[in-house]
């Protein structure tokens, strides 16, 4: 049977001996959630997975919520100056993050605390938390899998910013939208505002007691955001936004490639993810809508945009990183150089899985892809150039 937003919050409250929920923010996606497990794609298995993370983020936001409600003080810790990386997904996002990461007056949030935000973190043990090692366990099963290769974030690595999000939008990171029809369709609609507001609040309770140095700032990244950029600068006024382009075609097949390898155990159509799969077309029209958003965005706010090529990215990092502290008005630290040859040494060295060298297609024709009306508009606008055989960084 199928649970309710009831029974799992019932669940929740058994787990966790707390019964406030806060404002109803989660009410919508969760209902588009269970309205999805009750339909024809997510096997049984799917369903019993995909139910555990509903309640899992219950029991987070009442968590979260118990803090908030005996420390009203949290409300007053200062939000710092922000740069915020987004894009489209596996446009380059990642390794930007990591590289703008490196500066040692900037704070990103770490994948351990956004999973497991209470209780707050303490500066003097932040790198020792227990959690570290917990959040880390299961990912080390993965180890091997396409996953390790395409995207793989350590439990202290620096995280995607809907892994923090506590209403029933974020969760998997949003991967489970290729296949939550109904899911995918709210998060393409809904207004965010009050999602954002709720996750400004836990950016406070993470910097409550491990804050931001004096002149510090705040590096976040999430490329599914692209979708709301106009609401996440409202509601973080001190953000300075960073765009990552690549060619469309590259970015989505990347995107069906690694969110079809998430999803396939635990749905019942194999062929959904594959070229002519019923998700394809859905998929491709998301990726439209949040290309589109990013095009309008950058019109309203392009002075709080820099806007970064992937294959510059990729070709010369230094550069493209000491272009984003320019343009954002930032100072660049005296050792960038070392620090981002350091990094990139590691990761070649092995720390990185190879990705692969080529992906499917899902049956699509890269030009052709190209050419759709809203996809041409966008590489039009940000000068993307075409890739012509994949780049792996």
């Amino acid at each position: 049977m199928i649970a309710t937003i009831e029974s799992l919050k019932q669940q929740a409250i058994e787990k966790t001996g707390l019964s406030d929920f806060g404002p109803p923010t989660y009410v919508e996606p969760l209902q588009a959630w269970l309205a999805d497990l009750a339909g024809p794609v997510p096997n049984e298995r799917g369903v019993q997975f995909y139910t555990r993370l509903a309640l899992n983020d219950l029991c987070r936001r009442l968590d979260i919520i118990d803090w908030l409600n005996r420390h009203p003080e949290i409300a007053d810790v200062p939000v710092p100056p922000i740069l915020y990386i987004t894009g489209h997904e596996r446009s380059g996002t990642t390794l930007l993050h990591n590289l703008l990461s490196l500066d040692a007056r900037a704070r990103s949030l770490k994948r351990w605390e956004l999973m497991r935000p209470t209780p707050p973190p303490d500066t003097a043990s932040y790198s020792t938390d227990s959690r570290i090692a917990e959040v880390q366990a299961p990912l080390e099963r993965l180890r091997g899998t396409l996953l390790e290769h395409m995207h793989w974030v350590d439990a202290d690595d620096p995280e995607e910013c809907t892994w923090g999000l506590w209403n029933g939008t974020g969760m998997l990171g949003q991967s489970p939208s290729c296949v939550l029809s109904n899911w995918r369709e709210w998060l393409s609609t809904a207004d965010l505002t009050d999602t954002f507001a709720e996750y400004r609040q836990l950016i406070q309770l993470l910097l409550w007691r491990n804050p931001v140095g004096e002149g510090g700032y705040l590096v976040l990244k999430s490329p599914q955001h692209a979708i709301s950029v106009d609401v996440l600068a409202r509601i973080f006024p001190e953000a300075h936004f960073v765009f990552t382009h690549r060619d469309p075609f590259r970015v989505f097949t990347s995107v069906g490639v690694l969110a079809g390898h998430t999803n396939e155990s635990f749905i019942n159509d194999a062929s959904f993810l594959q070229a002519d799969g019923r998700g394809v077309e859905p998929m491709i029209r998301r990726s439209e809508i949040k290309l589109s958003r990013l095009v309008e965005s950058d019109k309203a706010l392009g002075h709080r945009i820099t806007n970064v090529a992937y294959p510059e990215l990729v070709d010369t990092p230094r550069e493209v990183v000491q272009t984003v502290y320019k343009q954002a008005g930032y100072r660049a630290p005296d050792n960038l150089n070392e620090a981002i040859n350091a990094f990139l040494a590691r990761q070649k060295a092995g720390h990185r899985a190879r990705p692969p060298g080529e992906l499917p297609t899902f049956g699509l024709d890269h030009l052709a892809f190209l050419r759709r009306e809203p996809i041409a508009r966008y590489c039009a606008h940000f000068g993307v150039a075409v890739e012509q055989t994949r780049a792996t960084g």
